[in-house]
């Protein structure tokens, strides 16, 4: 029986928020470790308590799969020094880990033979997923390696992360933001407390129920319930009170219309706050 190849490591900078690191099957099969220094090497070893450190790059030529888990900043210089190094790449696979780097960094990488892959861990309390962007074989071999800690990988199409970035964007960094303004308004109108908590969860549950009910091309909430005259009347009057709220509302809602399909632009109550000449 063939003996399987033991797992390789490039690692700088900081281990300890690596999702990839913690997983049970990347420290039982770790072998080779490589950092810019030979004590560096032994640190991140001693650190996953497993593997062993190595000085060279050729030194992880034995390997089936390399896990590459640099800052963003030094891939390049690594990518460079991976290219400048004799090892035979037509036999090895990377895979650059917790980077939002796209497949392209990596492409001196496979003209020289090598397979490659991204990954990154997605953002979720509840599953320990992983998004992967390369060529099939890095994939594949990176599927296998995680998927046997019992999480999940999925692939996207290579040259399609940053639609992937934006889903990111538009799912949990933007709604944050909103969210933050949206507890400052419903304190500063008088609701606090626990009750401020619970009706922020409840928004958020029902915004999620609106649209997994397909309702994603109408406007949820007041937008879809008022007449325009009350909706006018509500944005004129928090002009007056917060016109810097007014204007961040005004721009999130000018740019959904222009997102939005033509037959569903228009909101039942006219979202545009007034401008000056009507104020």
């Amino acid at each position: 029986m063939k003996k399987q190849l033991p797992l390789g490591l490039i690692a700088e900078g900081n281990l300890t928020s690596s999702s990839i690191l913690r997983l049970p099957s990347v420290i039982q099969e770790l072998g080779p470790v490589k950092s810019k220094a030979l004590r560096l090497a032994r640190r991140a070893s001693n650190y996953l308590q497993a593997g062993w450190a190595v000085d060279g790059y050729e030194d992880l030529q034995e390997t089936r799969l390399i896990l590459v888990h640099v800052p963003d900043e030094s891939a390049r210089r690594v990518i460079d020094e991976l290219c400048a190094s004799e090892l035979d790449m037509s036999s090895l696979m990377f895979a650059f880990g917790e980077t939002w780097m796209p497949a392209d960094v990596l492409e001196p990488l496979r003209s020289r033979g090598a397979a490659t892959a991204t990954i990154i861990h997605a953002t979720s309390s509840r599953r320990n997923w992983f998004v992967a962007e390369g060529t099939t074989p890095a994939v594949r071999m990176t599927r296998k390696l995680i998927e046997r800690s019992e999480a999940r990988v999925l692939q996207i199409q290579t040259g399609r992360k940053p639609l992937y970035f934006a889903a990111e964007l538009l799912a949990s960094a933007l709604p944050a933001k909103l969210f933050a303004h949206a507890e400052q308004a419903l304190r500063d109108a008088g609701i606090t407390g626990n009750h401020l908590r619970s009706m922020l969860e409840d928004m958020a549950h029902e915004m999620f129920r609106t649209y997994a009910n397909a309702a994603r091309l109408t406007w949820a909430g007041p937008l879809g319930e008022c007449s325009e005259d009350v909706a006018h009347m509500h944005f004129q009057s928090l002009r007056d009170y917060d016109p810097e709220l007014a204007d961040y509302i005004e721009l999130h809602i000018a740019a959904e219309q222009r997102m939005l399909e033509p037959e569903a632009k228009q909101p039942k109550g006219d979202a545009r706050l007034p401008n000056s000449s009507e104020r």
